[in-house]
């Protein structure tokens, strides 16, 4: 039955994959990215066997993606997100097809429908990561449809070719040409790619010459990259045909750039990449330059090209030139391109007439564009091709020469400019990710320069932090100019968007001025890249005592936990610096932070990092808390493999003071995201309670009575985290219904539960009242009202009665005034904090209202947060039920009988029993209010509604 509908079978599949796409369905969820892979791989499959039909139905979602317009940035965001799925199913399919036979007119339909969907994307327009990934894919795609489709791709450049040549017209558009420098192209595809463009070249428009000579150079660089072995086989044995190709149009290339000195900066690289094909030219040509030796007439154009290219190099050295924007930065350019090709000949080859030209060169190269005192520039507009150009030579240069440092010694000096880091660290980056030559040095020879690119991490972070508006200290609502309690978030959301507005304009004025030159937030991010690809660079502490290397490993790790609290503001940096923590918290290179102290140093390094971002948490100061929160569940469960790693000595150093408080911090961020109205948040904090229970069996060597000693409620817990497993298409109601009625059933308090229902305490006040007069304002807002009574709390938890805690809330109404939806969420997640009240209540409780020991001893459940001078028979469940009671008789227009509704519900059914008689008192007290001194009632409005 599976195969007697194939066509419809395929069909559903592609719809369903199209209908999983970000244009469709919006920003994609992890289950949504999960299950559109799968659908991804099924197709990438079913190609193998369909191929036709699945290449045609991808091309049509390309071109829906094509039809759909741009709607802000969400949905320019979505289209891009597409491409790049549709795209890389695409080249995968592409390369399904190396062993299939496809009929010639099966190929011909599926090439030309899907070459000019392709083409289109090689020139979309921005400058973007994205975008970029986007252009880059696209190639990928034709690199890969070459590879079976030679002849239609190189038919389609011959039939331009001859059609620019018929039309005579300047005006003419190249097209197809540029299909040349993202072909698949072997040496006998090159020559005869090069003996295409002898025959047509003197019949082209010269308009047209620029662009042949610039993909052409991009085919040879293809050929060097895809097949370097026949490369290294030409150095031996010379191919008569492509010398001589390539001697032809070299003389063409030298015509044409003596008339077109403006264009010499495209040809002259060109011509000296034709030399390198010619090994026994270049050989003639280098004994005559070098040796002083003859040179044939027929070659001696070619001797004065190289000679006339040396002389203008060494004239700008000694600064004889008037500008680096002239010619002489062409023989800079072509110069740097002789080095990269020599990369790849063996450097043991040393007899290779490559070697000899390059060292004749290289100390001058080196001298233009590493030096620190007048760094090289052809101009701000191709600031970007020059960087790419010095991380091509500094790789030639450690590539040809891995012992000689002078230029990594340059570009570490944390005197030298910005773009020297830059380039340092862009080429390091590639010898760690990009394909190598078997005779290419590996990354470990710069691993003894460990401790200076720590200091330029250092460096560059005290740099962006004082740079930027919002630094990489945490967000704080006070460090919002005027903004400073919840009533200003709540009620003055101007204020807000011009100070967000500031923000934003300097993060764009940042992006603007790498037009300029990479900018410090660029370095940074670029070097937690580094660290994540390669972690050992930043942990390598030859020679160093051990308090040396826990400090230098404490440096590095506190400065990328400071850059995850910016995750509004530099989205990219911190998620790189998130995915750098991930990798330095595996189990082997943790063991690299103090190998002489692993365990200790881990209790006090982690414990920190624990520390620091769950506050953050806790005050709600960091945007995407959903995403910060999965990213610290897996460092929970990193924590615990190197803790199972190390089970028998697991529990050395983990009484530490900031390993305590990074525990009670870690307990209050799970409980009060257990009331979020972000699903998926209370689910990851749900599931986090597992790994806290299980850090604490691993620690006291699962020890029942160590660990409840630690873990008083750790059954409790367990079920917490089963749930979030077991409920995984449960609604939002009965999703928070499952999470009260176990809330309901914690027996004993910890200073972790206890803050976490205070802050929920103070945060659920300030919205109450907001709520209850919505749409008007709440002068007293931020005044703390009912507050007064509270019980003491350590400095850093009252820090949310200034409003603190609700920085998530200005950031949702920053941009305009608060809508209905928005407003509604408010609502909801007042109504989350008031259930989680009511079910946690009984931790608040005097000690001597609480039920028996159950085997714990009395003073474990009695914290350093009960305060000590107030009497133990006050607890702000008191108040908080209380004013629960007082808005009963709610008048809002809108919310008053949706909040009578909650509260009825509430106190009714998910208030913890151990708080009755706190509520039977509260109700005494209001019913009194209804009634004088002599037992009459007091007519109101109010107490007879």
């Amino acid at each position: 039955m599976s195969t007697s509908k194939p066509v419809e079978w395929v069909s559903a599949l592609i719809e369903r994959f199209e209908d999983q796409l970000p244009i469709k369905c919006g920003e994609l969820t992890n289950q949504m990215r999960l299950n559109l892979e799968q659908n991804k791989e099924c197709l990438v499959a079913l190609s193998r066997f369909k191929f036709s039909l699945v290449i045609n139905g991808l091309t049509d979602i390309l071109k829906t993606i094509d039809s759909t317009r741009f709607g802000g940035f969400d949905q320019e965001k979505n289209i891009y997100e597409s491409y790049l799925i549709v795209l890389d199913a695409v080249e995968q399919c592409l390369a399904n097809t190396k062993d299939l036979s496809t009929s010639r007119l099966d190929e011909a339909i599926y090439v030309n429908k899907l070459l000019p969907v392709v083409c289109k994307l090689l020139n979309v327009p921005g400058d973007g990561i994205t975008v970029q990934h986007v252009r880059q894919l696209a190639s990928n795609v034709l690199f890969a449809l070459s590879v079976n489709n030679f002849g239609t791709l190189f038919s389609k450049v011959v039939s331009r070719l001859e059609c620019l040549i018929a039309s005579g017209d300047e005006t003419c558009e190249a097209g197809d040409l540029d299909l040349i420098q993202h072909m698949n192209v072997d040496m006998l595809k090159l020559t005869r790619l090069l003996n295409e463009e002898v025959q047509k070249w003197r019949l082209l428009k010269k308009i047209h010459h620029t662009e042949l000579v610039k993909s052409v150079e991009k085919a040879i660089w293809n050929w060097l990259d895809t097949y370097p072995e026949e490369f290294t086989d030409l150095q031996k044995r010379p191919n008569a045909e492509l010398s001589d190709n390539c001697e032809k149009l070299f003389e063409l290339l030298d015509s044409f750039g003596e008339a077109n000195r403006r264009k010499v900066q495209y040809v002259w690289p060109l011509q000296m990449m034709l030399l390198v094909l010619c090994p026994i030219i270049l050989e003639e040509l280098v004994y005559a330059l070098e040796k002083g030796g003859p040179c044939s007439a027929e070659h001696l154009r070619k001797r004065n090209f190289v000679d006339a290219l040396k002389r203008q190099l060494h004239a700008q050295v000694l600064g004889k030139q008037h500008s680096a924007g002239g010619t002489e930065s062409a023989a800079v350019v072509t110069f740097v391109k002789l080095c990269k090709s020599a990369t790849y000949i063996n450097n043991k080859d040393s007899n290779n007439v490559l070697f000899v030209m390059v060292q004749s060169v290289i100390g001058d190269l080196k001298l233009i564009l590493f030096n620190p005192s007048k760094p090289f520039s052809r101009g701000q507009d191709k600031i970007n091709v020059d960087l790419e150009l010095m991380i091509e030579f500094f790789l030639a240069c450690l590539r040809l020469n891995p012992h000689n440092n002078e230029v990594l010694r340059v570009c570490l000096n944390l005197s030298s400019p910005a773009m020297f880091h830059y380039v340092l660290v862009k080429a390091l980056y590639r010898i760690i990710t990009q394909k190598r030559l078997a005779w290419w040095p590996q990354i470990d020879i710069v691993y003894s320069r460990a401790g200076e690119l720590r200091n330029m991490f250092t460096d560059t972070l005290n740099k962006v932090s004082q740079s930027s508006t919002f630094s990489t200290t945490p967000l704080r609502i006070s460090g919002i100019t005027g903004v400073s309690t919840l009533k200003d978030i709540l009620f003055n959301p101007q204020q807000l968007r011009s100070q967000y507005s500031q923000a934003f304009k300097s993060k764009t004025s940042d992006r603007l001025a790498y037009d300029e030159g990479p900018n410090n937030r660029e370095l940074l991010l670029w070097i937690v890249r580094l660290i994540i690809v390669d972690p050992y660079l930043m942990l390598h502490n030859p020679n160093k005592l051990d308090h040396e290397t826990q400090m230098s490993t404490f440096e590095l790790i506190n400065g990328l936990v400071s850059l995850v609290h910016d995750t509004s503001m530099m989205p990219d940096v911190a998620h790189a610096a998130m995915e750098s923590l991930l990798v330095l918290h595996e189990t082997r290179n943790i063991e690299l932070w103090n190998p002489e102290a692993s365990i200790n140093t881990f209790w006090s390094i982690s414990s920190q990092v624990l520390f620091s971002i769950s506050q953050k948490l806790v005050l709600h100061q960091i945007y995407e808390y959903t995403s910060v929160l999965r990213w610290l569940r897996e460092i929970l469960v990193l924590r615990n493999a190197f803790l199972l790693h190390h089970k028998d000595n697991a529990y050395l150093g983990s009484n530490i003071p900031m390993a305590k408080h990074a525990h009670t911090k870690l307990e209050i961020v799970f409980f009060i995201y257990l009331w979020s109205i972000d699903p998926e948040a209370v689910k990851i904090a749900m599931s986090c309670f597992a790994l806290f229970a299980y850090e604490a069996d691993i620690r006291f060597g699962f020890d029942e009575t160590a660990v409840l000693t630690l873990l008083p409620n750790y059954n409790i817990y367990m079920e917490l985290s089963a749930a979030s497993t077991t409920l995984v298409t449960t609604g939002r109601n009965a999703l928070q219904k499952k999470i009260l009625s176990l809330l309901r059933r914690i027996e004993y308090a910890t200073p972790g539960n206890k803050q976490a229902w205070y802050d929920t305490f103070v945060s659920q006040q300030h919205l109450a009242k907001f709520l209850a007069v919505y749409p008007k304002r709440v002068d007293d807002l931020g005044s703390g009202g009912s507050t007064a009574g509270s019980p003491s709390v350590s400095g850093s938890e009252t820090s949310s009665l200034a409003g603190g805690g609700y920085t998530k809330f200005g950031k949702r109404r920053a941009g305009v005034h608060s809508s209905e939806h928005e407003i509604e969420d408010v609502f909801h997640e007042w109504a989350n904090m008031t259930g989680f009240l009511c079910a946690l209540g009984s931790v608040w409780l005097p000690v001597k209202n609480r039920p028996g020991p159950h085997g714990i001893p009395v003073d474990t459940r009695r914290t350093s947060m009960e305060p000590v001078s107030s009497d133990l028979c006050y607890c702000p469940v008191t108040q908080f039920i209380g004013d629960c009671l007082k808005y009963l008789v709610c008048q809002n227009e809108k919310f008053g009988i949706q909040i009578q509704r909650h509260i009825q519900d509430l106190l009714g059914h998910e208030l913890n029993p151990l708080c009755y008689p706190i509520l039977f008192d509260q109700i005494k007290i209001q019913v009194d209010k209804f009634f004088d001194a002599n037992g009459q009632v007091i007519c109101s409005e109010q107490n007879t509604q």
